[in-house]
C-alpha cells in the first residue's frame, strides 16, 4: 500500500480529530441499536405507505394515527407520534386541505378541538391496513412467541425508563 493511500487511513491526530479514549463501539450500544433498527424498519415499512399515499411522513403519522386510533385531540395525536403541536398543526392544515380530516368540537367540552377522519381519510387509510398488518406480521414472524413476549416487556421498561429520565431533564 503507498504511503498517500496509508495517511488517508489514519486518523487525524491534532485537537479537532482525535478519538475520545476509549472510543465507544456504537454496535453495542443500545440507543443506537434501537436506531438502526427503527429506520431500517421504517424504510420498509412507513415508507412505504408514504409513498402508496403521495403524503410527507408527518401527515401520514397524523392519518394513520386517526386510522388505528379514532378521533383524538392534536395534543394527544403529538404525544402518540413524538412530534411537537406546531408539526401537528401544519400536519392538519394539509390534510383538511385534502379532505382527509376535519376539526370538530368535542360533545364533553365544547372548547377542545378533535381531529376526524373525513371519508375519504378512511379511505385512504383503508387502502393501506392490508399493507401495514402484512409487512409487521413478516417482521413479527421471525420471533417466537416467547421472544415476542420478551420483546414487548423490554420495550416497555425502556420505554418507562426514557420516560422518567426525559422528566427529569
Amino acid at each position: 500500500m503507498s504511503n498517500k493511500i496509508k495517511n488517508l487511513l489514519c486518523l487525524p491526530q491534532n485537537n479537532h480529530g482525535k478519538m475520545p479514549d476509549p472510543p465507544i463501539n456504537l454496535y453495542e450500544h443500545l440507543p443506537f441499536q434501537i436506531g438502526m433498527v427503527t429506520n431500517l424498519i421504517r424504510q420498509v415499512t412507513s415508507d412505504v405507505y408514504i409513498r402508496q399515499s403521495g403524503l410527507s411522513a408527518r401527515e401520514w403519522r397524523v392519518l394513520a394515527m386517526l386510522g388505528c386510533k379514532g378521533a383524538m385531540m392534536p395534543a394527544q395525536v403529538a404525544k402518540d407520534c413524538g412530534m411537537d403541536r406546531a408539526t401537528i398543526t401544519r400536519a392538519v392544515k394539509n390534510l383538511e386541505k385534502l379532505d382527509y380530516v376535519f376539526i370538530g368540537g368535542d360533545a364533553a367540552d365544547r372548547r377542545r378541538k378533535v381531529l376526524y377522519l373525513t371519508d375519504k381519510g378512511v379511505e385512504i387509510c383503508e387502502k393501506i391496513r392490508p399493507a401495514m398488518k402484512a409487512r409487521g406480521l413478516e417482521l413479527q414472524a421471525v420471533l417466537s412467541k416467547t421472544e415476542l413476549k420478551y420483546y414487548y416487556q423490554i420495550m416497555d421498561k425502556l420505554q418507562k425508563k426514557a420516560t422518567r429520565m426525559l422528566s427529569e431533564l
